[in-house]
């Protein structure tokens, strides 16, 4: 019986201690507003540049799917899924998709709507922290080539000294013989926020611009982002590239 009650005890603490935990690490998240676009690539035979088209699987087992207007939606229980739902009940606009910024629609004017049609197209807030607690964001179009989206993956942001994304995705051209024909990148990036960083690929191309937003845990402080260098130490040219 006292060994039984001495495994409760510690049982117990070890429950108030996560909880103490995770409670801090919610508290020490950064928001921010997250704009993200997929779209066709223009067709260029000239590109030299070597990708890996190797298969990628994605993990559906942990990821936050997005919502207009309703609430987030978690594959599972995890502890990061715990904090994700700590955050959606201080702020309803947490992980739910918002309209398009009218700046971001002046960027996306710059595409040719007919030789760069836009696949995905997505802005929402959201808190981001350490690696270890955060959870991806799955998205996927609407268009369908065989059955299947045309382009379905997973955006991962965490925060260490600077901001990092972690992008994973699948993608079937037109031109696709069978489902079987998909097309897979993953790459993970360190990103200043506040610029326009574009991620290039001969089939598809990548806008992502991530803007620091007011924590509403802590409505008098702004995120920290005084360990983010600005634009001026910037060795890679952030904006759109000649290609666009």
């Amino acid at each position: 019986m006292k060994t039984f009650v001495t495994s409760l005890l510690a049982v117990l603490c070890l429950i108030c201690s996560l909880q103490s935990y995770a409670e801090d690490t919610v508290k020490q998240a950064r928001w921010y507003q997250v704009n993200l676009t997929f779209f066709q690539q223009k067709s260029d035979h000239s590109i030299d540049e070597v990708f890996d088209y190797s298969h990628i699987d994605l993990n559906m087992s942990d990821i936050i799917r997005l919502y207009d207007n309703q609430q987030l939606s978690i594959a599972d229980s995890s502890m990061n899924a715990l904090l994700a739902l700590h955050h959606e009940n201080v702020n309803s606009n947490g992980f739910s998709l918002q309209n398009i910024a009218s700046d971001w629609n002046d960027i996306l004017e710059k595409l040719d709507p007919i030789k760069q049609p836009i696949l995905y197209n997505a802005q929402w807030v959201q808190p981001v922290y350490a690696s270890d607690f955060s959870l991806p964001i799955y998205f996927e179009s609407s268009q369908q080539i065989h059955g299947i989206s045309a382009l379905k993956g997973l955006l991962k942001l965490h925060v260490s000294r600077f901001l990092h994304t972690e992008l994973l995705f699948q993608f079937m051209p037109k031109q696709a013989s069978s489902a079987n024909d998909l097309i897979s990148l993953q790459q993970n990036r360190r990103m200043r926020s506040k610029e326009v960083h574009y991620i290039d690929h001969p089939y598809i191309g990548v806008l992502v611009r991530i803007i620091p937003k007011e924590n509403p845990l802590t409505p008098n402080e702004l995120p920290n982002e005084t360990d983010i260098p600005s634009s001026s130490d910037h060795e890679e040219e952030s904006v759109l590239n000649t290609r666009l």
